[in-house]
Protein backbone atom coordinates (compact mmCIF):
# COMPACT_ATOMS: atom_id res chain seq x y z
CA UNK A 1 0.00 0.00 0.00
CA UNK A 2 1.84 3.46 -0.95
CA UNK A 3 -0.16 6.72 0.17
CA UNK A 4 1.77 9.65 -0.86
CA UNK A 5 -0.04 13.46 0.05
CA UNK A 6 0.80 17.04 -0.42
CA UNK A 7 0.02 19.22 2.82
CA UNK A 8 -3.30 21.17 2.54
CA UNK A 9 -2.41 24.88 1.79
CA UNK A 10 -4.59 27.56 3.72
CA UNK A 11 -7.69 28.46 2.14
CA UNK A 12 -11.46 29.82 2.70
CA UNK A 13 -12.82 26.20 3.07
CA UNK A 14 -15.01 25.54 6.48
CA UNK A 15 -13.71 24.28 9.79
CA UNK A 16 -16.84 21.13 9.06
CA UNK A 17 -15.02 20.49 5.83
CA UNK A 18 -11.85 20.63 7.05
CA UNK A 19 -12.64 18.25 9.46
CA UNK A 20 -14.09 15.48 7.66
CA UNK A 21 -10.79 15.72 5.81
CA UNK A 22 -9.06 15.22 9.42
CA UNK A 23 -11.37 11.88 9.76
CA UNK A 24 -10.63 10.43 6.29
CA UNK A 25 -7.18 11.31 6.02
CA UNK A 26 -6.84 9.69 9.13
CA UNK A 27 -8.28 6.21 7.48
CA UNK A 28 -6.69 6.69 4.25
CA UNK A 29 -4.63 3.21 5.01
CA UNK A 30 -7.46 1.40 5.27
CA UNK A 31 -9.76 2.93 2.12
CA UNK A 32 -7.34 2.71 -0.49
CA UNK A 33 -4.58 0.39 -2.10
CA UNK A 34 -3.24 3.33 -3.69
CA UNK A 35 -3.82 6.94 -2.93
CA UNK A 36 -1.67 9.97 -4.86
CA UNK A 37 -2.89 13.63 -4.54
CA UNK A 38 -1.43 16.62 -6.09
CA UNK A 39 -2.27 20.56 -5.59
CA UNK A 40 -1.83 23.15 -8.70
CA UNK A 41 -2.13 26.81 -9.55
CA UNK A 42 -6.00 26.33 -10.56
CA UNK A 43 -8.02 23.35 -10.66
CA UNK A 44 -8.89 21.89 -14.11
CA UNK A 45 -12.48 20.96 -14.99
CA UNK A 46 -11.54 17.78 -16.96
CA UNK A 47 -9.70 14.41 -16.82
CA UNK A 48 -9.21 11.20 -18.74
CA UNK A 49 -6.85 8.65 -19.05
CA UNK A 50 -4.65 8.12 -21.96
CA UNK A 51 -5.45 4.26 -23.40
CA UNK A 52 -1.45 3.51 -23.16
CA UNK A 53 0.59 2.46 -20.20
CA UNK A 54 4.06 1.96 -19.78
CA UNK A 55 4.38 -1.19 -18.53
CA UNK A 56 7.95 -1.55 -17.69
CA UNK A 57 7.49 1.66 -14.87
CA UNK A 58 3.37 1.17 -14.95
CA UNK A 59 3.19 5.01 -16.25
CA UNK A 60 0.47 6.43 -16.94
CA UNK A 61 -0.79 9.93 -18.45
CA UNK A 62 -3.22 11.64 -17.95
CA UNK A 63 -5.21 14.60 -19.83
CA UNK A 64 -6.15 17.61 -17.73
CA UNK A 65 -6.36 21.54 -17.98
CA UNK A 66 -5.94 24.56 -15.64
CA UNK A 67 -8.89 26.65 -15.22
CA UNK A 68 -8.62 30.21 -14.41
CA UNK A 69 -12.46 31.61 -14.69
CA UNK A 70 -10.55 34.47 -17.15
CA UNK A 71 -8.60 36.02 -14.50
CA UNK A 72 -5.11 35.16 -15.90
CA UNK A 73 -5.14 34.15 -19.53
CA UNK A 74 -2.20 33.44 -19.95
CA UNK A 75 -2.46 30.50 -17.21
CA UNK A 76 -4.98 28.66 -19.09
CA UNK A 77 -4.10 25.71 -20.55
CA UNK A 78 -4.72 21.90 -21.59
CA UNK A 79 -1.65 19.31 -20.02
CA UNK A 80 -0.48 15.97 -20.53
CA UNK A 81 0.36 14.60 -17.02
CA UNK A 82 2.17 11.29 -15.78
CA UNK A 83 1.61 9.54 -12.88
CA UNK A 84 3.39 6.21 -11.93
CA UNK A 85 1.32 3.57 -9.27
CA UNK A 86 4.50 1.46 -8.84
CA UNK A 87 2.55 -1.90 -9.67
CA UNK A 88 5.84 -2.64 -11.22
CA UNK A 89 7.79 -2.98 -7.93
CA UNK A 90 7.79 -6.71 -6.87
CA UNK A 91 7.77 -5.83 -2.93
CA UNK A 92 5.98 -9.56 -2.26
CA UNK A 93 9.11 -11.46 -1.36
CA UNK A 94 9.83 -12.92 1.77
CA UNK A 95 13.59 -10.93 1.81
CA UNK A 96 11.27 -7.73 1.22
CA UNK A 97 9.70 -8.24 4.50
CA UNK A 98 10.50 -6.25 7.58
CA UNK A 99 9.62 -8.45 10.82
CA UNK A 100 9.85 -5.39 13.06
CA UNK A 101 7.08 -3.01 11.13
CA UNK A 102 5.12 -6.31 9.63
CA UNK A 103 5.70 -4.81 6.19
CA UNK A 104 7.41 -5.56 2.90
CA UNK A 105 9.77 -3.49 1.86
CA UNK A 106 11.64 -2.78 -1.19
CA UNK A 107 15.23 -3.41 -1.94
CA UNK A 108 17.51 -0.54 -1.02
CA UNK A 109 19.12 -0.83 -4.94
CA UNK A 110 15.20 -0.46 -5.92
CA UNK A 111 15.05 2.92 -8.49
CA UNK A 112 11.88 4.83 -7.51
CA UNK A 113 9.52 6.47 -10.06
CA UNK A 114 8.20 9.71 -9.30
CA UNK A 115 6.11 9.98 -6.57
CA UNK A 116 4.27 12.86 -8.09
CA UNK A 117 2.12 13.46 -10.91
CA UNK A 118 4.57 15.26 -13.48
CA UNK A 119 3.78 17.50 -16.49
CA UNK A 120 4.88 16.47 -19.49
CA UNK A 121 3.33 18.46 -21.75
CA UNK A 122 1.98 21.81 -21.36
CA UNK A 123 -0.57 23.15 -24.51
CA UNK A 124 -1.27 27.06 -24.02
CA UNK A 125 -5.19 27.30 -24.40
CA UNK A 126 -5.97 29.85 -27.31
CA UNK A 127 -8.80 31.85 -25.41
CA UNK A 128 -11.40 31.77 -23.02
CA UNK A 129 -11.78 29.32 -20.48
CA UNK A 130 -10.74 25.24 -21.19
CA UNK A 131 -14.48 24.48 -20.09
CA UNK A 132 -13.63 19.83 -21.20
CA UNK A 133 -11.03 18.62 -22.80
CA UNK A 134 -10.69 14.85 -24.99
CA UNK A 135 -8.46 12.65 -27.11
CA UNK A 136 -9.61 11.29 -30.60
CA UNK A 137 -9.87 7.64 -29.61
CA UNK A 138 -8.70 6.21 -32.71
CA UNK A 139 -5.43 8.64 -32.28
CA UNK A 140 -4.96 10.41 -28.85
CA UNK A 141 -2.60 12.37 -30.32
CA UNK A 142 -5.37 14.81 -31.89
CA UNK A 143 -7.05 16.07 -28.16
CA UNK A 144 -10.46 18.63 -28.56
CA UNK A 145 -10.47 21.57 -25.74
CA UNK A 146 -13.83 23.19 -25.54
CA UNK A 147 -13.59 26.75 -24.94
CA UNK A 148 -15.80 29.13 -22.78
CA UNK A 149 -15.72 31.95 -26.23
CA UNK A 150 -18.12 29.31 -28.25
CA UNK A 151 -15.25 27.51 -30.02
CA UNK A 152 -13.57 24.15 -30.14
CA UNK A 153 -9.55 23.86 -30.52
CA UNK A 154 -7.79 21.05 -32.30
CA UNK A 155 -4.38 20.45 -31.04
CA UNK A 156 -1.56 18.01 -32.11
CA UNK A 157 0.46 16.57 -29.17
CA UNK A 158 3.20 15.61 -31.26
CA UNK A 159 4.00 19.65 -32.27
CA UNK A 160 3.80 20.91 -29.05
CA UNK A 161 7.04 18.91 -27.30
CA UNK A 162 7.77 18.00 -23.98
CA UNK A 163 8.75 19.98 -20.29
CA UNK A 164 12.38 19.04 -21.36
CA UNK A 165 12.14 20.55 -24.80
CA UNK A 166 9.91 23.68 -24.59
CA UNK A 167 6.26 25.05 -24.35
CA UNK A 168 4.81 26.51 -27.18
CA UNK A 169 5.05 30.47 -27.18
CA UNK A 170 4.37 31.05 -31.11
CA UNK A 171 0.03 31.86 -31.40
CA UNK A 172 0.78 30.19 -34.76
CA UNK A 173 1.18 26.54 -33.64
CA UNK A 174 -1.39 27.38 -30.37
CA UNK A 175 -4.11 25.08 -32.63
CA UNK A 176 -4.00 23.06 -35.49
CA UNK A 177 -8.08 23.58 -36.18
CA UNK A 178 -10.64 25.89 -34.64
CA UNK A 179 -14.32 24.95 -34.69
CA UNK A 180 -16.71 27.76 -34.28
CA UNK A 181 -19.56 28.94 -36.65
CA UNK A 182 -19.06 32.32 -36.51
CA UNK A 183 -16.32 31.78 -38.48
CA UNK A 184 -13.69 34.54 -37.58
CA UNK A 185 -13.32 34.92 -33.87
CA UNK A 186 -14.86 37.74 -32.10
CA UNK A 187 -15.67 38.04 -28.99
CA UNK A 188 -18.98 39.30 -27.90
CA UNK A 189 -19.75 39.47 -24.12
CA UNK A 190 -23.40 40.27 -24.90
CA UNK A 191 -23.66 36.94 -26.22
CA UNK A 192 -22.22 34.14 -24.61
CA UNK A 193 -22.34 30.88 -26.00
CA UNK A 194 -19.75 28.31 -23.94
CA UNK A 195 -18.86 25.07 -25.42
CA UNK A 196 -20.31 23.04 -22.44
CA UNK A 197 -19.46 19.66 -23.45
CA UNK A 198 -17.88 17.38 -26.21
CA UNK A 199 -17.58 13.89 -27.65
CA UNK A 200 -15.59 12.16 -30.16
CA UNK A 201 -17.23 9.55 -32.50
CA UNK A 202 -16.26 5.95 -31.50
CA UNK A 203 -17.68 4.39 -34.75
CA UNK A 204 -16.57 7.84 -37.35
CA UNK A 205 -13.22 8.76 -37.02
CA UNK A 206 -12.89 12.57 -36.62
CA UNK A 207 -16.82 13.19 -36.12
CA UNK A 208 -16.89 15.65 -32.83
CA UNK A 209 -20.56 15.97 -31.32
CA UNK A 210 -20.58 19.29 -29.14
CA UNK A 211 -23.18 21.16 -27.05
CA UNK A 212 -23.56 25.00 -26.05
CA UNK A 213 -24.64 27.04 -23.33
CA UNK A 214 -27.28 28.59 -25.59
CA UNK A 215 -28.96 24.95 -26.69
CA UNK A 216 -27.12 24.74 -29.38
CA UNK A 217 -26.28 21.02 -30.64
CA UNK A 218 -23.60 20.58 -33.53
CA UNK A 219 -21.43 18.19 -35.50
CA UNK A 220 -18.03 18.58 -37.01
CA UNK A 221 -15.46 16.67 -38.96
CA UNK A 222 -12.25 17.25 -38.69
CA UNK A 223 -11.94 15.52 -42.43
CA UNK A 224 -12.85 19.00 -43.47
CA UNK A 225 -9.38 20.23 -42.31
CA UNK A 226 -6.70 21.15 -44.31
CA UNK A 227 -3.67 23.41 -43.40
CA UNK A 228 -5.05 26.78 -45.54
CA UNK A 229 -8.65 26.03 -43.84
CA UNK A 230 -7.77 25.23 -40.14
CA UNK A 231 -10.88 27.68 -38.94
CA UNK A 232 -14.14 25.62 -39.44
CA UNK A 233 -17.65 27.29 -39.78
CA UNK A 234 -19.19 24.68 -41.57
CA UNK A 235 -21.16 21.81 -39.58
CA UNK A 236 -22.17 18.37 -40.37
CA UNK A 237 -25.50 19.36 -38.41
CA UNK A 238 -26.68 22.15 -35.95
CA UNK A 239 -30.18 22.43 -33.89
CA UNK A 240 -31.51 23.93 -31.02
CA UNK A 241 -32.17 21.18 -28.23
CA UNK A 242 -32.88 23.04 -25.25
CA UNK A 243 -33.05 26.96 -25.14
CA UNK A 244 -32.01 26.78 -21.43
CA UNK A 245 -28.66 25.13 -22.21
CA UNK A 246 -28.08 21.92 -23.11
CA UNK A 247 -25.52 20.72 -20.74
CA UNK A 248 -24.36 17.19 -22.29
CA UNK A 249 -23.80 15.12 -25.26
CA UNK A 250 -22.49 11.73 -25.31
CA UNK A 251 -21.91 9.35 -28.55
CA UNK A 252 -23.64 5.37 -28.33
CA UNK A 253 -20.08 3.86 -27.90
CA UNK A 254 -21.31 0.72 -30.48
CA UNK A 255 -23.45 3.45 -33.14
CA UNK A 256 -21.77 5.98 -35.51
CA UNK A 257 -25.49 7.95 -35.76
CA UNK A 258 -27.18 7.50 -32.00
CA UNK A 259 -26.35 10.01 -29.39
CA UNK A 260 -27.99 11.05 -26.19
CA UNK A 261 -28.34 14.38 -25.12
CA UNK A 262 -29.05 16.53 -22.06
CA UNK A 263 -30.20 19.49 -20.98
CA UNK A 264 -31.19 22.31 -18.46
CA UNK A 265 -34.85 21.89 -18.85
CA UNK A 266 -34.61 18.33 -17.04
CA UNK A 267 -34.85 17.17 -21.05
CA UNK A 268 -33.30 14.14 -22.40
CA UNK A 269 -33.70 12.56 -25.75
CA UNK A 270 -32.01 9.58 -27.91
CA UNK A 271 -31.26 11.51 -31.42
CA UNK A 272 -30.24 9.50 -34.66
CA UNK A 273 -28.12 11.71 -37.61
CA UNK A 274 -30.13 9.77 -40.13
CA UNK A 275 -33.26 10.85 -39.12
CA UNK A 276 -35.02 14.54 -40.53
CA UNK A 277 -36.53 15.23 -37.50
CA UNK A 278 -33.05 13.50 -35.37
CA UNK A 279 -35.09 12.33 -31.98
CA UNK A 280 -36.13 8.71 -31.57
CA UNK A 281 -37.15 9.08 -27.97
CA UNK A 282 -36.86 11.22 -24.49
CA UNK A 283 -37.70 11.05 -20.97
CA UNK A 284 -40.65 12.45 -18.84
CA UNK A 285 -39.22 15.61 -17.46
CA UNK A 286 -40.56 14.59 -14.24
CA UNK A 287 -37.77 12.37 -13.18
CA UNK A 288 -34.89 15.00 -12.79
CA UNK A 289 -35.35 18.54 -11.70
CA UNK A 290 -32.22 21.28 -11.18
CA UNK A 291 -31.29 20.61 -14.84
CA UNK A 292 -29.15 17.25 -16.40
CA UNK A 293 -25.81 17.72 -16.07
CA UNK A 294 -24.33 14.53 -17.29
CA UNK A 295 -25.48 11.47 -19.71
CA UNK A 296 -23.67 8.20 -20.40
CA UNK A 297 -24.25 5.12 -22.52
CA UNK A 298 -22.93 1.88 -20.99
CA UNK A 299 -19.94 0.66 -22.32
CA UNK A 300 -20.94 -3.33 -22.00
CA UNK A 301 -24.58 -2.49 -23.25
CA UNK A 302 -25.12 0.52 -25.09
CA UNK A 303 -29.15 0.21 -24.31
CA UNK A 304 -28.69 1.87 -20.92
CA UNK A 305 -28.32 5.11 -20.26
CA UNK A 306 -27.30 6.87 -17.27
CA UNK A 307 -28.15 10.37 -16.36
CA UNK A 308 -27.84 12.59 -13.29
CA UNK A 309 -28.99 15.94 -12.36
CA UNK A 310 -28.63 18.90 -10.05
CA UNK A 311 -30.29 17.42 -7.30
CA UNK A 312 -28.32 14.34 -6.77
CA UNK A 313 -30.36 11.83 -8.75
CA UNK A 314 -28.94 9.02 -10.87
CA UNK A 315 -31.54 7.28 -13.51
CA UNK A 316 -30.37 4.20 -15.16
CA UNK A 317 -32.37 3.84 -18.40
CA UNK A 318 -33.41 1.14 -21.03
CA UNK A 319 -32.85 3.74 -24.16
CA UNK A 320 -35.82 1.73 -25.89
CA UNK A 321 -38.40 2.09 -23.07
CA UNK A 322 -37.29 5.87 -22.35
CA UNK A 323 -40.72 7.42 -22.28
CA UNK A 324 -41.11 5.14 -19.26
CA UNK A 325 -39.90 4.81 -15.93
CA UNK A 326 -35.85 4.61 -15.35
CA UNK A 327 -34.63 0.99 -14.28
CA UNK A 328 -33.47 2.44 -11.21
CA UNK A 329 -32.92 5.25 -9.50
CA UNK A 330 -30.26 6.68 -6.96
CA UNK A 331 -29.22 9.39 -5.16
CA UNK A 332 -25.92 11.11 -5.18
CA UNK A 333 -27.06 13.38 -2.02
CA UNK A 334 -26.16 16.56 -3.97
CA UNK A 335 -25.51 18.35 -7.09
CA UNK A 336 -23.39 16.10 -9.49
CA UNK A 337 -21.09 17.29 -12.33
CA UNK A 338 -20.14 13.79 -13.89
CA UNK A 339 -20.79 10.33 -13.99
CA UNK A 340 -18.65 7.58 -15.70
CA UNK A 341 -19.42 4.22 -16.31
CA UNK A 342 -16.34 1.75 -15.30
CA UNK A 343 -14.94 0.20 -18.65
CA UNK A 344 -14.08 -3.02 -16.71
CA UNK A 345 -16.94 -3.95 -14.89
CA UNK A 346 -20.17 -3.10 -15.98
CA UNK A 347 -22.30 -2.47 -13.57
CA UNK A 348 -20.05 -0.05 -11.62
CA UNK A 349 -20.86 3.70 -12.04
CA UNK A 350 -19.08 6.66 -10.46
CA UNK A 351 -20.66 10.17 -9.36
CA UNK A 352 -19.21 13.38 -8.92
CA UNK A 353 -20.50 15.85 -6.48
CA UNK A 354 -20.56 19.32 -7.42
CA UNK A 355 -21.17 20.63 -4.33
CA UNK A 356 -20.15 17.50 -1.55
CA UNK A 357 -16.63 17.53 -2.84
CA UNK A 358 -17.72 13.27 -2.65
CA UNK A 359 -17.01 11.38 -5.65
CA UNK A 360 -19.41 7.85 -4.67
CA UNK A 361 -19.03 4.41 -6.86
CA UNK A 362 -22.36 2.71 -7.31
CA UNK A 363 -23.08 -0.92 -7.90
CA UNK A 364 -25.99 -0.50 -10.34
CA UNK A 365 -27.10 -4.05 -10.15
CA UNK A 366 -28.27 -3.34 -6.51
CA UNK A 367 -28.28 0.61 -6.76
CA UNK A 368 -26.21 0.37 -3.48
CA UNK A 369 -22.42 3.05 -2.80
CA UNK A 370 -19.95 0.40 -2.31
CA UNK A 371 -17.69 3.20 -1.88
CA UNK A 372 -17.12 7.59 -0.97
CA UNK A 373 -13.72 9.17 -1.83
CA UNK A 374 -13.68 11.93 0.66
CA UNK A 375 -10.43 13.68 0.42
CA UNK A 376 -11.88 16.77 -1.91
CA UNK A 377 -13.09 19.37 0.42
CA UNK A 378 -14.67 21.95 -2.76
CA UNK A 379 -16.72 20.81 -5.66
CA UNK A 380 -15.45 17.65 -8.23
CA UNK A 381 -15.37 18.76 -11.91
CA UNK A 382 -14.54 15.23 -13.41
CA UNK A 383 -13.73 11.78 -12.85
CA UNK A 384 -12.09 8.93 -14.98
CA UNK A 385 -11.83 5.61 -14.73
CA UNK A 386 -8.26 3.65 -16.11
CA UNK A 387 -8.67 1.15 -18.50
CA UNK A 388 -6.06 -1.14 -17.65
CA UNK A 389 -6.60 -1.31 -13.82
CA UNK A 390 -10.32 -2.10 -12.72
CA UNK A 391 -10.36 0.37 -9.99
CA UNK A 392 -7.98 2.98 -10.12
CA UNK A 393 -9.83 6.59 -10.57
CA UNK A 394 -8.73 9.75 -11.32
CA UNK A 395 -10.65 12.65 -10.07
CA UNK A 396 -10.04 16.61 -9.84
CA UNK A 397 -11.90 19.61 -8.03
CA UNK A 398 -12.43 23.05 -7.14
CA UNK A 399 -9.84 22.84 -4.07
CA UNK A 400 -7.44 22.40 -7.10
CA UNK A 401 -6.40 18.82 -6.38
CA UNK A 402 -5.82 16.30 -8.39
CA UNK A 403 -6.31 12.71 -7.08
CA UNK A 404 -5.58 9.32 -8.38
CA UNK A 405 -6.87 6.97 -5.82
CA UNK A 406 -7.85 2.72 -6.18
CA UNK A 407 -10.35 1.69 -2.90
CA UNK A 408 -8.95 -0.78 -1.16
CA UNK A 409 -9.72 -4.28 -2.98
CA UNK A 410 -10.95 -5.78 0.94
CA UNK A 411 -13.51 -2.86 0.67
CA UNK A 412 -15.08 -3.47 -2.83
CA UNK A 413 -14.95 -6.98 -2.97
CA UNK A 414 -16.75 -7.39 0.08
CA UNK A 415 -19.72 -4.95 -1.45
Amino acid sequence: MEIIEEPLKESGISIDLQERYGRWKKNTKLLYDYLNTNTSKWPSLTCQFFPDLDTTTDTHRILLSSFTSSQLPEDEAIYISTISTSKHLNWASLNNFDIDTMEFKPDNSTKFPSKHLTTDITIKFPNGDCNSATFLPQNPDLIAGASSDGSIYIFNRTKHGSRKLRQVQDSQLLYEARFNSRGNLVDDISEPNEVLSIDWNKQKEGELLSSYSNGDIKIWDMKTYTMKNADISNTVLSFNFDAMGTNCVSWMPSHESLFAAAGESNIMSILDTRKKDLEINKINMKHHSQGINSCRFNIFNSMLLASADGNGRVNIWDIRQLDQEPVSTFEHGSSISAIEWNPNLETILATAGQEDGLVKIWDTSNSEPIFVHGGHMLGVNDVAWNAHDPWLMCSVANDNTTHIWKPARSIVDDA
